[in-house]
């Protein structure tokens, strides 16, 4: 083993004290990598995925502020090393580092060191992990079907357990108490009257229990380098998920009320936005203020890397311009456009008229035409609506049937005449009650967010809509266990200004959040990147005038004191 390489590693806190098996298998891992004077080893914002130990030469690192200040953070010689977080949890780079001279840096790629800990999980233990890097390693663990490509957990707590033990102590009490009261009645009145009576009393706060158990267990809150998330889910089916991106929030207050939340360190966090409803609770959760200042540090951290970002951005964009000559050239003429073939007439769409029939009264509940969704109410919405005329229709359709067989003459002429009465009342009421439910849509497109509500025959129409840049949260409700066997809910979006938007009832209320969440960051990114391109051209435009000036400007005759140095 190489000793020079052992004692370069041991100087890394975190492998200080592996033992001599695991620093051999780290070893293996281990590449050289150099680099010139210049070069940049890593980027602001980048995602993480090696440690870097610095062997010879000299790095700097270098750090852009939400503000768009680029400052110098530190330098790195012989022994310096950074990456831990990179190498442990992925993180994004919190800095750029660059290579003041030749250096050469020993480097520990993440997906092997990965590997490694499968192959050898208790080399883990022995790892000298800071304390708040450990919480979000066991954070990191969790992955939910609703996290994005990119998007990683920094924060999944639960209510704190106190709050459990203190709503088990009640029922805990009386099932002790119904345990001892069937006792003492056993010794007494022998074994059946406390078998029939407290049996049941029993089992009854045992399923109580166990609820509470769960109940406690299935509330999560989240913090991603994306979003916060509060999760709720009940035994009975029940679930809602709220979502606010970490762009919409404005403020965060933290509230720890009693002598009980200081002696256990517990507390809220209410998470201000601009939405109606105005914000999204963390109740009773663990250690607050460190969930508190982990978002505040996810949003400085997007801030930060955005201008980051802009700063590349301008550099690349200006030099590019000043180092290429501005030459005008004459575009090559475009090529006419072939012309169009008249279209044929399509024979068989009188063929395919019929069909749409079918597709009237069988509509898609998710129905994506290019970039637009449209989603319309579950068939559990129709129900209802449809409940008496369909009874109606069922009761008179067994009604002219049983006249029809069990009479004759004058009784059954007179049945049919009913019977197309009553069809000429309840169609019309059953269709009129099918097609108000269908024309209730909500929609989403790359830009906004529409909701519909239209009666038959386009009597009247209401329509809201809101760009996608104005949603400051986005919350789902399952309401119970048929919602959740049917898969069913309503989605509410808080816009701000707009108000909220509800889509009831609609198929899969999960995957409409996930899919206007996604359009909601897809939004965003391009309204950053145009306001970026125009940025970048005004400054353009600023410089390009002022080197023209430069230019055009005759050079100024040195001063007579200037001559006669």
């Amino acid at each position: 083993m190489p000793n020079n390489l052992v004692k370069q590693l041991r100087q890394i806190k975190l492998f200080a004290k592996l033992g001599r098996d695991d620093m051999r298998a780290l070893i293996k891992l281990v590449e050289p990598r150099e680099y010139k004077a210049g070069d940049e080893v890593c980027h602001q914002g980048d995602e993480g995925h090696s440690l870097y130990l610095v062997q010879s030469g000299e790095l700097r690192v270098l750090y852009v502020n939400p503000q768009g200040i680029e400052q110098l953070v530190r330098t790195l010689g012989p022994g310096g090393y950074f990456g831990e977080t990179s190498l442990l949890l992925g993180e994004p780079r919190d800095a750029t580092v660059e290579a003041t001279q030749d250096s050469v840096l020993l480097s520990i790629s993440k997906d092997e060191f990965d590997q490694l800990l499968k192959e050898r999980p208790e080399m883990f233990r022995t790892l000298q992990v800071r304390p708040e890097v450990l919480q979000k390693y066991y954070a990191r663990q969790h992955r939910f079907d609703w996290q994005d490509e990119g998007e990683v957990v920094f924060v999944c707590e639960r209510r704190h357990y106190i709050i459990l033990v203190r709503n088990l102590i009640v029922p805990v009490i009386l099932l002790l108490l119904a345990l001892g009261g069937s006792i003492f009645l056993t010794t007494i009145a022998g074994p059946w009257i406390p078998l029939v009576g407290g049996g049941g009393l029993i089992a009854a706060l045992l399923v109580f229990i166990a609820y509470l158990i769960m109940d406690h267990r299935d509330e999560r809150y989240v913090v991603t380098n994306k979003r916060v998330v509060r999760r709720e889910h009940t035994p009975l089916g029940r679930e809602s998920r709220v979502v606010a991106p970490l762009r919409t929030i404005q403020d965060i207050q933290e509230s720890q009320v009693g002598l009980l939340t200081q002696w256990f360190d517990f507390g809220d966090l209410i998470i201000e936005t601009a939405g109606e409803r105005g914000h999204l609770a963390f109740r009773e959760i663990p250690n607050p203020e460190r969930v508190r200042e982990i978002i505040f540090v996810q949003i400085r951290r997007s801030q930060a890397v955005a201008k980051a970002s802009e700063r590349e951005a301008i550099h690349e964009y200006m030099q590019h311009h000043f180092e290429t000559q501005i030459t005008e050239r004459e575009a090559p003429p475009a090529e006419p456009s072939p012309e169009e073939k008249p279209s044929r007439p399509d024979v068989l769409a009188w063929l395919r008229a019929p069909l749409r029939i079918f597709t009237y009264f069988l509509p898609p509940l998710r129905h994506e035409q290019e970039n637009t969704i449209t989603w319309r109410k579950h068939w559990i919405a129709l129900l209802k609506p449809i409940a008496i005329p369909s009874t109606l229709l069922v009761a008179s359709t067994i009604g002219a049937l049983v006249l029809l067989v069990v009479t004759s003459g004058s009784v059954r002429t007179f049945s049919l005449i009913g019977y197309g009465i009553a069809l000429i009342i309840l169609l019309p009421w059953w269709l009129w009650k099918f097609d108000d439910w269908q024309n209730d849509i909500y929609q989403v497109t790359p830009t906004r967010i529409i909701d519909v509500e239209r009666l038959p025959f386009y009597l009247r129409e209401n329509r809201r809509e809101a760009s996608l840049g104005m949603i400051q949260n986005v919350q789902f409700e399952i309401p119970g266990f048929l919602g959740r066997v049917l898969n069913f809910g309503s989605v509410t979006i808080e816009t701000a200004g707009a108000g909220a938007f509800t889509f009831d009832l609609v198929k899969d209320p999960s995957g409409v959040q996930a899919e206007i969440f996604r359009r909601m960051e897809a939004f965003q990114a391009r309204q950053s990147q145009a306001a970026a391109e125009q940025h970048r051209s005004e400054l353009l435009d600023w410089f390009t005038v002022y080197h023209e000036e430069v230019r055009r400007s005759p050079p100024q005759p040195p001063s007579s004191h200037q001559q006669g140095v």
